[in-house]
Parts: C-alpha cells; sequence; structure tokens
C-alpha cells in the first residue's frame, strides 16, 4: 500500500460510504469523486507518480483517437500503449549504473516522498491497454470507468489485471447484501494476515537458514511461498476494497501450489495475467500462425520484459514459455 495499510483502509472505508450515497443520486458523480479521490491520492503520495499516470491516460487518449482515424491499424498502434514503460525501465537502468549516484538519488525521489515515482507503473499501463482495446471494441471511450480503475489505490501498484469493464455503471451493484459485504470482510481479513503477518514471517525465516545447499533449498521455497502470500494477500485486500463499492474486481489466485503441471499452475497463478496472456497474446497469434506452442513461448518472453526489461526476466521469460511450450507437446523422449 503506498499510503500505508491503515491509512489506505481508513480512507476507503470513508469514500466507500460517500460513494454509495451519491450512488443512489448520481452514478456519475459518485465515479467522478472515485476518480478525483484516487487522483489526489496519488499525487499526496508523489508527484512525479501522478505526473506519469496522467502522461500515460493522455497517451492512451491520443492513441485511441488514432485507432478511430485509422481503423486499418488500430491493433498495432493500441500496442503502443507499452511504451509508458519506457521511463519505469530508465529508472531501472538509471539505478543501476553506480556512475549516475545524483541522478539516481533525484529519480528516487530527492526531496519527495519515499514512495518510487514508478510504482505501478507495469499495472497502470497494462490496464490503460486493456481499457483501450475495450474501447475500441465497443466504438466508444468511456473515461469515467477508465480513470476509476487506474486511480483506484487498493489495485493501483500490484492488484489485479483489468481495464475499464468492473467500474461501469452498468456492473457496479446498486444494493450490497449482507452476505456478500461478509464475504467481502473475511477476504479482508485473510489478505492482511497473509500480506503482514504471513509472508514477513516466511520471509525472517529464510534470513535465518544459514548457509550450504540444503538452506539454500529450504530459502527458495520459502521465498517463493512468501511471495505468494504476499501477492495474494495484496490482490484479496484490492478485491474486498472494491466490494464495499459494489465494485467485482477478478479473482488473481485459485490455490496455484495444488497445481500438478506448469499448465495449471499458470490457470490457478495470477490468473487476470493469464487472461491477458491468451486474450490478447497467445490466441491472436496462434489465429494468424497456427503455431500454439511457438505462440506460447513468445508471449511469456514478452511477459517477462513486461515485468522488466532486464536480463534476469527475458530468462524468467525464457524459462516459462520453454516449459509451458513443452507441457503443450511433449516430445518422444
Amino acid at each position: 500500500m503506498i499510503l500505508g495499510f491503515e491509512l489506505t483502509l481508513l480512507i476507503y472505508a470513508s469514500l466507500a460510504g460517500l460513494f454509495r450515497l451519491l450512488w443512489g443520486v448520481s452514478p456519475r458523480a459518485a465515479l467522478s469523486m472515485l476518480c478525483v479521490a484516487g487522483a489526489g491520492l496519488i499525487a499526496v503520495a508523489n508527484p512525479l507518480l501522478a505526473l506519469y499516470l496522467a502522461a500515460q491516460v493522455l497517451w492512451v487518449l491520443c492513441l485511441y483517437a488514432l485507432c478511430r482515424l485509422f481503423p486499418g491499424h488500430a491493433t498495432w498502434l493500441s500496442w503502443l500503449s507499452f511504451l509508458g514503460l519506457i521511463p519505469y525501465n530508465m529508472a531501472i537502468w538509471i539505478d543501476g549504473m553506480p556512475v549516475l549516484p545524483g541522478l539516481r538519488d533525484t529519480l528516487q525521489g530527492g526531496s519527495l516522498p519515499l514512495v518510487g515515482w514508478t510504482v505501478g507503473a507495469t499495472f497502470f499501463v497494462v490496464k490503460s491497454f486493456v481499457g483501450l482495446r475495450e474501447a475500441l471494441r465497443e466504438g466508444q471511450l468511456r473515461p469515467l470507468p477508465l480513470l476509476a480503475g487506474l486511480t483506484f489505490l487498493p489495485a493501483f501498484p500490484a492488484g489485479p489485471i483489468f481495464g475499464n469493464q468492473p467500474f461501469r455503471p452498468e456492473r457496479i451493484a446498486d444494493l450490497l447484501p449482507l452476505r456478500s459485504l461478509g464475504i467481502a470482510a473475511m477476504k479482508l481479513g485473510w489478505g492482511t494476515a497473509a500480506l503482514y503477518v504471513i509472508a514477513p514471517a516466511l520471509r525472517a525465516e529464510a534470513a535465518g537458514n544459514g548457509t550450504g545447499i540444503l538452506p539454500t533449498v529450504a530459502d527458495v521455497y520459502l521465498l517463493f511461498a512468501a511471495l505468494f502470500f504476499d501477492f495474494s494477500g495484496y490482490s484479496l485486500i484490492a478485491i474486498a476494497l472494491a466490494a464495499f463499492f459494489g465494485v467485482t474486481l477478478p479473482e488473481n489466485f485459485n490455490r496455484p501450489y495444488l497445481a500438478t503441471s506448469i499448465r495449471e499452475f499458470w490457470q490457478r497463478w495470477h490468473m487476470s495475467l493469464s487472461a491477458f496472456i491468451a486474450t490478447y497474446l497467445f490466441k491472436p497469434y496462434v489465429r494468424h500462425t497456427g503455431a500454439p506452442r511457438q505462440g506460447i513461448f513468445l508471449a511469456f518472453i514478452a511477459v517477462g520484459l513486461w515485468h522488466e526489461m532486464t536480463l534476469k526476466y527475458l530468462f524468467w521469460g525464457i524459462g516459462h514459455g520453454a516449459a509451458l511450450s513443452l507441457a503443450m507437446k511433449p516430445p518422444r523422449l
């Protein structure tokens, strides 16, 4: 949470009450309030981050206009949304250059708050792309649902991937049944425990394991488990807080460690990312080429570089892409 958990919870509990009051009067006013509040909170966390987000939104609006002007080129033009990742990756590259400490210190905050100015970049860039593609399919861009989704702070740095669909007025619940509120409260409690209790405990256990082969292997599994509780806990908090507004965000995890294959693992882990891969990378490639094994391999390389344009994530993409392509049609060995 870029404003801290307690403050975010307090603010969004208050905003949920105000949102529901306004919703009965004017859904447009309720969504506008949510957009203004989210943008304001991001600006308070870090003004540079707010400028970065604003620049990405303006860029997507320009791309939408270009796609409408040149409909025959809309597909490839929409992919230019990902140029918004350039500042994020430049910050990563500069951070690794010891010869530029002054510039690095300036980019990392300087006199600004300590929150990194590129936090959440990969997520709001991909969500802006999905929102653009949804708008092109429907023939109209609806700014309020898009902005509400992009500025919804609980899902801003690492929440599920979605476009403008969850925040459309027709998809937001008019009434919040007691059962739905109870489920949201339980998700909030479990997400909080996973993120702030279980994940730190696992990381602390890994840190105290010492050196050697067995402790190193144990560290790998402990840190991977910590990553799961960290990421799934954060996603659950975002999904739960959205539910108090009557908004349904996509589920992101479904007991991934019960998977019995790499294919099943990716059907259970970060499911909103898997849905993005299938919809916008894998299926279009297979339709054009008829090569599913090649398609899944290249898709995961692209997703690896979406995380970061670095060698470690290139190798991550190659590893998962190769494993999935082999699982799709195992060789005769």
